[in-house]
């Protein structure tokens, strides 16, 4: 019999955030998951500015940025020609430390993650699922089996549901999973193929019949190739790499030689997202709670920050630090971010895909000038930064947020990053637990419901005049959440 606080169900990039962050917060729990180990393939490739944010608190960031690429341009070809080159370079100078576009591959992450757990003392029970389930008292009890076909019942106050589009965590308890599933076929391929183009970006090939996209990856001429499977392919799990490379070659409209590739599969986009992230002690996290296109690089981002949120409120309340009622703020929070993304990032991939002849005019003859165009102009860049980036994500409507605010910053924002002759502000959110500021001599807080680790700072000199610049106040406290989003403000 296996008796855990905690069980997360499947160790994929979410759950394996969700155990790391359970480890940071010293919180007992045990994590399974079917595969037999982390994956081996690339899958998701974009990693947003506030994903590495968060791989900072967990002392991890540097790993990441060492084993990825930045991709600094994003090339449009349209029907053979490059019509525009729009330099991203640091687009978010000033906001985050990691003010650029990131790829590294999710095997790549995966790793990093299970390698801050194994730091940790911590394990993943691999080539395990979940075959039975059900509702007992306040928890959950059920069957655990395992690759060698033996089997362990097991008991948990809290589940957490990983385990992807087709979680079994969500299905055993019947929470719905509304939306659809678009009718054409795409494929992904990691190819190696040699360009008359310097590797710098991505490159969006927009011609008026077909959407091909290439992301660069580690390798000195590999690239993810996107794009829409030709009407010859009807079944997506059954067709040779050989009809991806004749496409590509009769689609791409500059010179190019496919050399090999390392993967290549086919799937359709679907668009669904839980009613609820939560039902009694069960969460959904993940893909598991919400798929959606993958324009934008959202996906995987979204999982993680999932498990961000959810991960400091369980350890809290598993190990008595707050009230139980903290974790009614998981859903309140992420499902709203869930819902617009599932909205937006489906119509901006119809655009992209449609064969229409509207959305094939915007992304063919507008979507290359005026993107090149608005990106000249500062405010534009760095909103554009803040949206695709996840640094905008803000909880203002939050149980937990109490509407305190400054000049420009309000409980629930992100706490910002500033820097100052010889230190940041991201420093100070390194400690477990909430992070108290002092500004102009004022007096130490506490956090109310709170009894776990509370850090007080006392911020002067260059740091307390930065913080001002920041939007923090010249007197007063500010109180920082352990997923470094602001709790409170309050202005002496």
């Amino acid at each position: 019999m296996i008796k855990t606080p905690i069980l997360i169900v499947g160790a994929g990039p979410t759950g394996l955030m969700l155990s790391a962050q359970l480890h940071r917060y010293g919180a007992p729990h045990t994590i399974v998951d079917r595969k037999d180990g982390v994956t081996k393939l690339s899958k998701a490739l974009a990693v947003q500015a506030r994903t590495l944010e968060q791989y900072r608190q967990l002392g991890i960031a540097q790993a990441a940025i060492n084993e990825g690429f930045i991709a600094r341009t994003v090339r449009f070809i349209v029907n053979g020609q490059v019509r525009a080159r729009v330099q991203f370079g640091e687009i978010g100078s000033g906001l985050s430390p990691y003010p650029y576009l990131f790829i590294l591959e999710q095997s790549e992450n995966e790793s990093l993650l299970l390698d801050y757990i194994s730091s940790q003392a911590g394990t993943v029970t691999w080539s395990t699922e979940v075959v039975d389930l059900r509702a007992k008292g306040n928890g959950y009890s059920g069957t655990l089996k395992r690759g060698d076909g033996s089997c362990e019942p097991f008991e948990c106050q809290y589940l957490i549901g990983c385990g992807g589009a087709s979680s079994p965590v969500r299905q055993f308890l019947d929470m719905p999973f509304p939306g659809g599933t678009n009718e054409q076929l795409f494929f992904v391929a990691d190819i190696n193929v040699e360009l008359d183009l310097e590797k710098q970006g991505l490159l969006l090939v927009l011609n008026t019949k077909e959407f091909l996209a290439f992301f660069p990856m580690s390798g000195p001429n590999q690239y993810r190739a996107v794009g829409i499977l030709p009407p010859t392919v009807t079944d997506p799990t059954d067709f040779s790499f050989d009809v991806i490379k004749t496409h590509i070659e009769e689609n791409l409209g500059i010179a190019a030689k496919i050399t090999g590739s390392a993967w290549h599969a086919g799937y359709r986009v679907h668009h669904r997202i839980a009613d609820s992230f939560r039902s009694g002690n069960a969460f959904l996290a993940g893909d598991a709670a919400h798929i959606h296109s993958p324009a934008g690089g959202q996906g995987m981002n979204t999982g993680l920050g999932d498990a961000v949120n959810l991960g400091w409120k369980l350890a809290a309340t598993v190990n008595g630090w707050a009230d139980r009622d903290i974790l009614n703020s998981y859903n309140n929070e992420r499902r709203p971010f869930g819902v617009q993304l599932v909205q937006t990032t489906d119509r901006a991939f119809t655009v992209m895909t449609s064969k229409s002849w509207f959305p094939t005019i915007i992304r063919t003859r507008l979507l290359p000038v005026v993107l090149s165009t608005v990106l000249r102009f500062e405010p534009l860049r760095r909103l554009m930064f803040k949206t695709v980036s996840q640094t905008r994500i803000a909880y203002r409507k939050s149980p937990l947020s109490d509407g305190s605010g400054s000049r420009s910053l309000r409980s629930g924002d992100r706490f910002p990053w500033f820097e100052w002759d010889g230190g940041n502000s991201f420093d100070w959110l390194s400690a477990v637990g909430y992070v108290v500021l002092r500004l102009g001599g004022a007096a130490a807080v506490e956090i109310p419901g709170w009894t776990g680790p509370v850090v007080q700072v006392d911020v002067t000199g260059p740091a307390a005049e930065a913080a001002v610049m920041a939007g923090l106040p010249k007197i007063g406290t500010v109180v920082v959440r352990p997923d470094m989003h602001l709790a409170r403000i309050v202005e002496c």
